[in-house]
């Protein structure tokens, strides 16, 4: 947080902040002397004859030890409050007053000075306060409450207390570092562990303490599953992100009912929904497994597919369009599926002839595979010999895919294919000869590229 501080300048020239400035009249000495004895004052004796103009009277004033400025001042000060000025032979002379009568009528003035005086250092206090107060206010500022998104914090391995209270600090998910230090000193120094946490966009430091050092339920594992990823692959990738052995995770998914998947699954594959999770760091394998199936069903429910069979088949095609398709041409290219599923289809009888289900079948991530490979019937997913879907989906499709399943997008395309991997370029055609023409540039492309065909 930056520190606002806000300081007063006293500035030497201004008159009112002199607190001697009142203290200029003369004969300060002899009017307390006449004070101390009451009664009729003396006739004050007239004063010496003025001689040589108003230089000698100048000079008689230096001797005195006063400059002709102040003494001036002082004698309109008196002026003002004097009848006024009687002449005595032709000469003006001041009325002489006694000490009492002096202060009496300079007292108003040097009050009105003193006040304004007092005024302004009680000011200028209330000012350095109230910057005190912001400035410890701002080094120990705290969120009320807890608000905003929830957002993930990191703690690196082995990182102080000190720096993971300024990172927080810096990220405004607390008002202050010292909050945070502060709460920790109050807590017992309990340690903070390395890893994932959750927390909202702004916490109390206190809140955000007790996720940190695991006395609330925030600290959590980070898991990612991608589109179009192999079960084999997500579970590797649970494994490494969670700590659980793959024995564990071989275990829990070797049921897929459990989870509520159609009886027609014999795995997982296809089931778990692709995303970032956050999942609880002593969630079990199987609450794992069951956190990445629920949003699929949520999602299934939510498109009006209930029925178990056609919540197979959907996913199934859904999983084929994530390994086929770019999302822009999902839809495009499920109608297609169809045209090739219909029992009136003539131009391929009914074999979808996709290579990534081929591929899928051979446990081989390549975009091409051998004339063997391909009249291999022994592979179940070798949509050249065998017609209609294969067995089960071949990776985890998206929901933009599942959707595109089942609002595919009417075509009289029986063919399709990407001939630039790069771009994603996609040529669809209706006949057998278009399509064996664009299969050509496809495979030039890959004979210039064949570190990205495989």
């Amino acid at each position: 947080m930056n520190e606002t501080r806000r300081g007063y300048d006293h500035d030497p020239e201004d008159d009112d902040l002199d607190v001697f400035g009142f203290v200029e009249h003369e004969d300060l000495t002899a009017d307390l002397s006449d004070a101390e004895e009451p009664g009729e004052p003396e006739p004050a004796p007239a004063p010496p004859p003025v001689r040589g103009g108003a230089l000698a009277g100048t000079l008689g004033r230096l001797r005195a030890g006063r400059s002709p400025r102040r003494a001036g001042a002082v004698d309109r000060g008196r002026g003002s409050r004097a009848a006024g000025p009687s002449v005595v032979g032709g000469t003006a002379r001041r009325p002489v007053m006694t000490g009492s009568a002096r202060a009496a009528g300079t007292g108003r003035g040097d009050r009105r000075r003193r006040g304004r005086v007092v005024l302004l250092a009680v000011a200028a206090a209330l000012v350095v306060v109230a910057a005190l107060a912001l400035r410890s206010m701002l080094a120990g500022a705290d969120h009320a409450e807890a608000s905003g998104e929830e957002v993930t914090f990191t703690v690196r391995p082995g990182e102080s207390l000190q720096s993971v209270a300024e990172r927080l600090d810096e990220k405004g998910i607390v008002g202050s570092a010292s909050a945070l230090r502060r709460e920790a000193e109050e807590s017992g120094e309990r340690p903070i562990g390395a890893g994932d946490f959750v927390l909202r966009e702004r916490m109390p430091a206190a809140d955000a303490l007790a996720v940190l050092q695991g006395r609330d339920q925030g600290a959590v594992h980070y898991v990612l599953v991608n589109r179009g990823q192999w079960l084999t692959e997500t579970l590797d990738a649970l494994v490494e992100s969670t700590g659980h052995s793959r024995e564990e995770f071989d275990a829990a998914a070797s049921d897929p009912q459990r989870y509520g998947v159609p009886e027609g699954a014999d795995s997982l594959e296809g089931w778990l929904d692709p995303g970032e999770y956050r999942i609880s760091v002593d969630s079990t394998p199987e609450q794992i497994l069951d956190r990445l199936v629920r949003p699929r069903l949520e999602f299934l429910d939510e498109q009006g597919v209930s029925d178990a069979d056609e919540r197979m088949r959907v996913v199934t095609l859904a999983s084929l369009l994530e390994a086929e398709a770019l999302p822009r041409d999902y839809a495009r290219v499920a109608g297609i599926i169809e045209n090739r599923l219909a029992p009136d289809n003539t131009e391929t009888h009914g074999l979808l002839q996709i290579d990534s289900a081929v591929n899928y079948g051979l446990g081989a991530r390549s975009l091409q595979f051998t004339k063997a490979q391909r009249a291999d019937e022994s592979n179940p997913y070798n949509t050249y010999q065998h017609r209609g879907l294969p067995p089960g989906p071949i990776g985890m499709p998206s929901d933009a895919a599942v959707e595109a399943a089942v609002h595919p997008e009417p075509s009289e395309d029986y063919y399709w294919v990407t001939t630039d991997i790069a771009t994603g370029h996609t040529e669809f055609s209706k006949t057998y000869e278009e399509h064996r023409a664009h299969q050509r540039e496809f495979q030039k492309y890959c004979a210039s590229n064949p570190d990205v065909c495989g």
